[in-house]
């Protein structure tokens, strides 16, 4: 699975998004139905942080937040 996000591609993907109903997006692949409904909200805020920070481009990590918090707190703990 592709690991980096685009600006041309969440340009062609927004609108896309945005016409299909909550079902479709969720056979998307890596998409599940928990998380269709906010697909194109993320994608519109990914889209705003790119125009914002002046990137064309982002890697996409694998894992959620919460993930990474425990991997920050690992990392500082005394070895």
């Amino acid at each position: 699975m592709e690991r980096r996000l685009t600006r041309r591609a969440l340009e062609e993907w927004v609108p896309k998004l945005a016409a299909m109903p909550t079902r479709e997006r969720a056979e998307l692949p890596g998409v599940s139905e928990g998380r269709a409904g906010q697909l194109t909200a993320g994608a519109l805020v990914a889209e705003a942080a790119m125009d914002l920070f002046g990137v064309d481009q982002l890697e996409i990590c694998p894992w959620a937040l919460r993930e990474g918090v425990i991997l920050r707190r690992l990392d500082h703990l005394p070895t």
